[in-house]
């Protein structure tokens, strides 16, 4: 019996000594990796106090530019194709942080909520001769994605050439359980998963995901923004459990540089080249219309979409509004919110009142009580869930795209948006902003100490959360 009792003792004390080891290594690579100082003091919080937690999900989440899953994806650079003469300030920068000038022939529909981008949707696909390139980060297994799929598996058995990009992650259980997907398969059309868990679980990166959305029909036209593939995204007919969510149609030029970024990502989860020819717009029915589309993610060499964002505050004159399901901004970001507020620029934020993920949402209140109290407002969104992510500044250009407002958007997903430039976009997301703000309460209600004690804390967690 004293010699088990001793025995304990030794493996109690072995697991101590490996704990500490561990613990030492994570924050020495942490240290090694320049990371935030925000998100670093995050992690080292959550590995002292839970190192038997804390550790394994670093080991699970770490890492980000040095990768060697990020190394082997290589660095996405889109094509310059036919840049425009449009010169602004954003899109100097923008320019200046290696992304391709705006360009000009470009018809350009906004889809205002899932009822309208599913019509279109499905007028797209039945307008597809050659081929359907599709990269979503949720596929949903109802009635709305298995309509989808006997489309695009008749257009494959029409010999259009129809490739589906998913992320593994954001649809787990189809990849776990695909049957969904063989009748695309049985009919030509091919399906893969983005970062596999199913195929390679040892180099699953289960905070490198691919958020990318884009719907791209025969090179010439191309659908994105923040709407995934379900029916609470998209439906036929409005229902009670549809979000509030936007997307756009391109038809034009833009339309390549989203071709570039599907040929890229397809390229890396299949290790198969896409062979497309380069379309001559000049010869399309298009408009002028100026689109700068930037991609980000740790597969794009400069930061330049949060760059922007971080610029954003001081190219401000007058207004900035955010539509955003999730925020939880980097510390710099926030603090050139609040330098524009002194400025005299009109803030305005709108975000679901309760969103899908509780937890973000209490740290998400901290971060806005903070702007609050400096005098921007927040809107709260109510009723059903709000998924939609638009910036607008001024008079000046309109962002849209699949990135949140938070810190895994701006640093960890693969991520696209565009900024449009012409007013016609501008005022017509102005006006569905508008529309919204009816739908909201105005500001956050006041909370006591312990609900305040707690937003506080998931805000400083809100890098690994």
């Amino acid at each position: 019996m004293e010699s088990t009792f001793f025995s304990q003792i030794l493996k109690v004390q072995f697991l101590s000594v490996i704990t500490v080891l561990l613990t030492v290594g994570a924050i020495a690579h942490m240290l090694s990796t320049r990371r935030k100082p925000k998100s670093m003091i995050a992690w080292i919080l959550v590995i002292l106090t839970m190192p038997q937690i804390g550790i394994p999900l670093y080991i699970v989440f770490s890492g980000r530019k040095i990768e060697k899953s990020i190394l082997k994806k290589g660095q996405l650079a889109l094509h310059n194709y036919t840049p425009s003469a449009f010169r602004s300030e954003m899109s100097l920068f923008l320019t200046a942080q290696g992304i391709p000038p705006p360009t000009g022939r470009n018809e350009v529909t906004v889809c205002h909520n899932g009822v309208e981008a599913w019509f279109e949707l499905v007028r797209m696909i039945e307008h597809a001769e050659r081929s359907i390139y599709i990269s979503t980060y949720i596929l949903g297994d109802d009635e709305v994605t298995r309509e989808l799929i006997d489309m695009l598996a008749h257009k494959a058995l029409q010999g259009v050439e129809v490739k589906l990009l998913i992320d593994s992650l954001g649809s787990i259980s189809l990849e776990m359980f695909p049957s969904m997907l063989r009748k695309l398969q049985d009919a030509g059309g091919e399906y893969r998963f983005f970062n596999s868990f199913m195929q390679n679980p040892i180099e699953f990166k289960m905070n490198l995901r691919n958020h990318r959305k884009s719907i791209i029909i025969d090179g010439r036209y191309v659908m994105s923004g923040g709407m995934n593939i379900a029916k609470e995204y998209m439906s036929a007919t409005y229902h009670s459990k549809l979000w509030s969510d936007l997307s756009f149609v391109i038809h034009g030029e833009a339309t390549r540089h989203y071709l570039d970024i599907f040929r890229f990502d397809w390229e890396y989860t299949t290790g198969e080249m896409i062979e497309t020819e380069v379309i001559d717009f000049s010869q399309e029915k298009t408009v002028e219309n100026f689109v700068q589309v930037v991609p980000s993610g740790p597969d794009v060499e400069n930061d330049a979409y949060f760059e922007a964002m971080v610029y954003m505050p001081f190219v401000a004159k007058e207004r900035i509004w955010i539509v955003t399901p999730y925020f939880a901004p980097d510390q710099t970001i926030l603090d050139g919110l609040i330098v524009a507020r002194h400025r005299g620029v009109e803030i305005k934020i709108i975000v679901p009142d309760t969103s899908d993920h509780y937890i973000i949402d209490i740290a998400r209140n901290g971060f806005l009580r903070q702007l609050q109290e400096e005098g921007i407002e927040i809107y709260l969104f109510k009723n059903r869930m709000l998924h939609a992510k638009a910036i607008l500044v001024d008079d000046a250009f309109v962002v849209m795209g699949s990135a949140n407002f938070d810190e895994r958007s701006f640093f960890y997903n693969y991520e696209t948006t565009s900024f449009f430039y012409n007013h016609r976009q501008i005022a017509d997301i102005e006006e569905w902003m508008k529309r919204h703000m009816l739908e909201c309460t105005v500001g956050l209600a006041k909370a006591g100490r312990v609900r305040m004690m707690f937003e506080n804390i998931f805000k400083m967690l809100s890098p690994v959360i």
